[in-house]
């Protein structure tokens, strides 16, 4: 019998000093590829977001293509009527139309003794007109 107690003493001592270690609890990795889905989800993240910037960048490109190409088509049709309107100063400008406006609106005629023409032949080099002849 005393063998048994000694035995009893052995054996709560031996669990006694099991209780009073801090038990050490070991994390279980229930998912071995919670990594992996992780850093494939980031990297899907990264892709998609890079796939949309390329989307609206290029949109944007588009917009400004099709400006360029409205504001060129405006400069050929703005660089077209000031040919028209140089053309038209150009007549205004004339001395026939001048000379009409002249002779219809306040009546005057054109002195014949006071037309210069400019010489072909400059036989005097500083003054380059001559008083036509009647």
């Amino acid at each position: 019998m005393l063998a048994r107690k000694y035995d009893n003493y052995a054996w709560e001592e031996q669990q006694q000093t099991e209780v009073s270690q801090p038990v050490r609890r070991v994390k279980i990795n229930t998912d071995p590829y919670r990594r992996l889905r992780s850093r494939l989800m980031i990297f899907a993240a990264v892709v998609l977001g890079t796939y949309l910037l390329t989307v609206f960048r290029s949109e944007a490109m588009v917009q400004y293509g099709n400006q360029l190409v409205n504001l060129q088509q405006q400069e050929a049709q703005l660089i077209d009527k000031n040919n028209e309107l140089k053309i038209e100063v150009e007549q205004l400008k004339g001395p026939e139309r001048i000379i009409g406006l002249a002779e219809q609106r306040l009546g005057m005629s054109v002195a014949r003794s006071n037309i210069y023409v400019k010489a072909a032949g400059q036989k005097n080099p500083g003054n380059s007109f001559t008083v036509a002849a009647k």
